[in-house]
């Protein structure tokens, strides 16, 4: 499942992490977190980000208070997680493990809140989708948030395959969609305008 990664890595090539320098696509994300923190005193609390790459947004979190896990099947992906987390100072603790066989992999469950930002509309088969719905959802708290992002369905060669929201909501038939929003891709290259990528908040029902 992570062959591609894995080269992609290994080359050098993680055109994902340039759109996370973006201060309009960060701006958004800031915003989300910000309404997931409401209320919340620090530490946040329990949060997993699945399929963290090089920890972007995982030490993103730390650094907001929450304590935070990340798992990834790319080996120099997590190097370079860990490198970012001492770099800033915080602690988060990072997994080598399978997102549709989570419980295998040891990273606990009573998560309350969860970010999959660009794992779900990418290379995983229906039947992997599927089987990443139950295990996230075993892995977290009953009233826990799954921030998402994901690319409208298409066809575009090596590029994620994308998904819709009946997709997502079938995958995860015990969560609901509550919101929905495009990223602000202002200034992106061509391709990522057009795949229009959202951001989708699903609430435990």
């Amino acid at each position: 499942m992570s062959l591609a990664y894995r080269i992609l890595y290994a080359v050098g090539y993680t055109p994902w992490e340039a759109m996370a320098t973006s201060p309009l696509i960060v701006g958004q994300i800031d915003a989300l977190f910000a309404r997931e923190e409401a209320g919340r005193e620090r530490p946040r609390g329990p949060a997993l980000d699945l399929g963290c790459g090089s920890g972007i947004w995982a030490v993103r979190l730390a650094e907001r208070g929450w304590r935070v896990t990340g798992v990834d099947m790319v080996p120099k992906a997590l190097r370079r997680a860990r490198g970012r987390a001492r770099e800033a100072g915080v602690d988060v603790t990072l997994v080598e493990g399978d997102v549709t066989r989570l419980g295998r992999s040891g990273v606990g469950s009573g998560f309350s809140l969860l970010l999959d930002f660009g794992l779900f509309h990418d290379e995983l088969t229906d039947e992997q989708r599927r089987a990443m719905g139950r295990e996230v959802t075993a892995s977290a708290a009953a009233d826990a948030t799954l921030l998402m992002t994901a690319f409208a369905p298409g066809r575009r060669g090596p590029l994620p395959r994308g998904a819709s929201r009946g997709e997502i909501e079938a995958a995860y038939p015990g969560w609901s969609v509550t919101d929905e929003e495009y990223m602000d891709m202002t200034g992106a290259p061509g391709w990522a305008r057009k795949a229009t990528p959202r951001f989708y908040r699903l609430g435990r029902r």
